[in-house]
């Protein structure tokens, strides 16, 4: 079959995108995809399996984490996770890859190495590794390898990642005429046992992307977490992804603090702007949960999908967390400047604005009266969900939380996402 003409297009998800339909739906449905929408008759099988999905994976999440490993795998949903799913878990990805990115020591470390080492936990059909293949080729434009290990219950999941990896090392090397060497290997069985794991070099990222949530409360534990977490590299970086529900993302919330009290020697490189329990659990109520925000431009199949199911995966909601042991943080410290985590949208009321933003030592609304809006705090207005704001100074207590007073310079540092299209 042939899939090359996608190699002109420089975008790796657009490209397993168009292998996956040729793969799965046929090379008639692909000509339609090369010329426009793919015909109903295609769609209609995996839209009523994606709505069945998505219900599982919100309202229903507590008698899929009770089902056996992977069930969704064996039936029409198994199209409806390749097709939807699997584009918007690569997205979240490449945004949390996107702010280690924007960091200069990391990537300084990170481009001196020619080797790395990707552990991806529960690792589905391979989302958060794909991501990161495509992170690290944009970093080394010349020869590097990746030795990939996946962990995964479900054999056909499994057998979904090494194939889509396989692709994803051969298009880069196509299509950005890289010498990408790609070693993958595979471990079928629960991820909870850590002494079953194969034996690999300590890993640069370690991803447990939508794994905490399928797995009952106490599995979810710290001295699991803490196993893993032994297998990183010194310079090597946890990177947990959960829904936006709030049973879930708060659960998550936790295990990040019982992971810096374990683990003294872990520090938290984002989102939180410092390390310490969760200033969100400690001041904030219980029907509050932290997460965040991406905005991006779906691919032909997902905006089809979401078109024929009325679902809409424009923004994308997800909780997140990144430890590190080196140090580092995504908000590094300025002499007189203040870093805040945006995690609320903007509420505008009679004479003044306010949003919900964590920062060193609280979690709490921080407002700005409009006669005090100044071009010097646009930045205060224009910021998205999980974009980081430095204040010049410290605001001021108001009966509710914080005060923007009108000398106070307000800088956005945004996430900033690879084009996706």
């Amino acid at each position: 079959m042939d899939t090359s003409a996608t190699a002109k297009n420089d975008n790796l998800l657009r490209y397993l995108e168009r292998y996956l339909v040729a793969r799965r739906l046929g090379l008639g449905a692909l000509h339609q995809y090369d010329r426009g929408p793919v015909g109903k008759v295609f769609l209609r099988p995996v839209a009523s399996a994606l709505l069945r999905l998505s219900e599982d994976f919100t309202r229903q999440r507590q008698s899929l984490a009770e089902a056996s490993p992977g069930d969704y795998w064996g039936d029409t949903r198994r199209l409806a996770y390749l097709f939807h799913f699997l584009p918007r878990n690569y997205v979240k990805a490449a945004w949390v890859l996107a702010e280690l990115g924007s960091h200069a020591g990391v990537v300084e470390a990170l481009a001196g190495k020619s080797r790395f080492t990707i552990l991806d936990i529960g690792c589905g059909p391979g989302a958060s590794a794909l991501a990161t293949l495509s992170f690290l080729a944009a970093l080394h434009p010349s020869a590097f390898q990746v030795r990939v290990i996946l962990v995964e219950a479900s054999p056909v999941a499994l057998q979904e990642a090494n194939e889509l990896l396989q692709q994803a090392a051969n298009w880069l090397n196509a299509a950005r005429h890289q010498t990408l060497t790609l070693h993958l290997t595979t471990h079928l069985g629960d991820a909870k046992n850590t002494s079953k794991y194969p034996s690999h070099a300590a890993a640069d990222f370690l991803w447990l992307s939508n794994v905490l949530n399928e797995c009952a409360e106490e599995e979810a534990s710290v001295s699991w977490v803490r196993q893993l977490v032994g297998r990183l590299a010194v310079d090597g970086s946890l990177c947990v992804i959960e829904p936006a529900l709030r049973s879930t993302a708060r659960v998550a919330m936790q295990l990040r603090d019982a992971l810096l009290e374990d683990c003294p020697e872990w520090g938290i490189f984002a989102p939180c702007t410092a390390n310490g329990p969760c200033r969100m659990l400690a001041e904030r109520p219980e029907r509050d949960w932290c997460h965040v925000a991406l905005t991006w431009k779906p691919t032909p199949l997902v905006a089809q999908l979401d078109s024929l199911t009325g679902l809409c995966s424009r923004v994308q909601k997800f909780f997140y967390f990144v430890l590190r042991r080196d140090g580092k943080r995504a908000a590094e410290a300025r002499p007189g400047w203040t870093p805040w985590r945006v995690i609320g949208d903007l509420q505008r009321e009679k004479g003044l604005e306010k949003r919900l933003v964590c920062g060193p030592d609280r979690c709490t609304l921080l407002t700005r009266f409009r006669r005090d809006r100044h071009a010097g705090n646009e930045a205060f207005s224009m910021a998205k969900r999980g974009d980081i704001l430095w204040l010049s100074s410290a605001p001021a207590l108001l009966a509710d939380g914080l005060r923007l007073l009108p000398h106070i310079q307000v800088e956005c540092q945004p996430v900033t996402l690879p084009t996706v299209e």
